[in-house]
């Protein structure tokens, strides 16, 4: 089959690496595929030997960009003829959506994020009406998400979480964690950072012995600084940067937090509970957390964006630690079912499901 995926690969971003690695996961199915970079080009992770690269710059910066974008890559699809086009940002979907099939194939969207987000109000969202019955098929992370859409998205629709690559004896086995609180993330508003920030800085007195550790890099990082400056806490609390080693620079944590306001299925929080460090989240839109996370057995979640209540559970795993050595085995164990076999698996045949279907 000839699979074509639709990128913007703007660096070390979740999206990002999940195109790469299931592109890379067909290619080596057997399917003949293309990756094009739409805009940029930062590519962060490794691209399969097999997978062939395009790259699109943009040739405006200014309101004729989306028309530009268009006929570029309508002219990349109707030199290519793919059987599928796969997109996992919205942009890309609605304007391949408004192509011919007979140069697009059939069309696949992942959503990755909150569908619910206010960003599909106003002109997004009457773009999004409109371009949804023209696409074809689609591929959400939880549940949560899929149960947003009507029951016309939904029948043809399904349900796909990420792969976990970690969990292998060298990452669950830890013999001495360091007296550390870890996330990861993007510095963006998205994520929060600031509210975990927040969070430390209540309980950081009771436990003195602890730090934080944020690994990332983006927008907020020098408001970031400035809060942890201002809070007194640049001894305590500390901008990581970005990092091909952050698996092992985490594990041995004691610790680990996701604040975001919205995620699709936090790849961040998979890779923690799959190396055995115990979790708390909050209950980020449209429920990815939720569904990996059972409250109060293997991990413990949080409203969005409630600082008191975030500081809370950070401070009751902080001072039990055999519940945070029982949470991070449940949690490991429960990682099995993300396999990457299984999960490419489900994408393979997805794809061929929706490549056969007619009409």
């Amino acid at each position: 089959m000839k699979m074509v995926f639709l990128a913007y690969l703007h660096g070390y971003g979740g999206a990002e690496r999940q195109i790469i690695l299931l592109a890379n996961a067909m290619s080596e199915k057997g399917h003949d595929v293309t990756l094009i970079s739409i805009c940029d080009g930062n590519m962060c992770y490794a691209l399969g030997r097999g997978v062939k690269y395009r790259h699109l710059p943009d040739r405006r910066k200014n309101v004729l960009r989306i028309i530009t974008r268009y006929i570029d890559i309508k002219k990349q699809l109707e030199e290519l003829r793919p059987d599928i086009t796969v997109s996992f940002w919205f942009q890309s979907a609605y304007l391949t959506a408004a192509m011919p099939k007979s140069i697009t194939g059939k069309v696949v969207y992942s959503e990755r994020g909150d569908p619910g987000d206010r960003e599909y109000g106003g002109l997004m969202g009457l773009i999004r009406k409109l371009a949804l019955p023209r696409i074809d098929a689609f591929a959400f992370q939880s549940k949560a998400a899929q149960g947003y859409f009507n029951k016309s998205v939904r029948r043809r629709s399904a349900v796909i979480p990420n792969p976990v690559f970690v969990g292998t004896e060298d990452f669950t086995k830890v013999c001495r964690r360091r007296k550390a609180i870890v996330t990861v993330g993007r510095l963006h508003p998205q994520k929060n950072q600031r509210l975990l920030i927040n969070a430390f800085a209540l309980i950081a007195d009771r436990f003195p012995e602890y730090t934080l550790e944020i690994y990332g890099s983006g927008e907020l990082e020098n408001s970031l600084k400035r809060q942890i400056s201002s809070l007194g806490l640049t001894d305590r609390a500390f901008l990581m940067g970005t990092s091909d080693r952050v698996h092992e620079l985490m594990r041995g944590a004691e610790l680990f937090v996701l604040s975001s306001d919205y995620e699709g299925l936090p790849n961040t929080l998979m890779e923690a509970m799959a190396m055995r460090l115990p979790c708390v989240s909050t209950d980020c839109r449209p429920g990815g957390a939720r569904e990996l996370i059972d409250d109060g057995r293997d991990g413990i979640i949080v409203p969005v964006n409630d600082c008191q209540k975030l500081a809370a559970a950070v401070a009751e795993l902080l001072d039990d630690g055999r519940r945070r050595e029982e949470f991070g085995v449940i949690a490991a164990a429960k990682m099995k079912r993300f396999a990457p076999s299984r999960i490419y698996n489900k994408w393979n045949a997805f794809f061929i499901k929706t490549a056969r279907r007619s009409d």
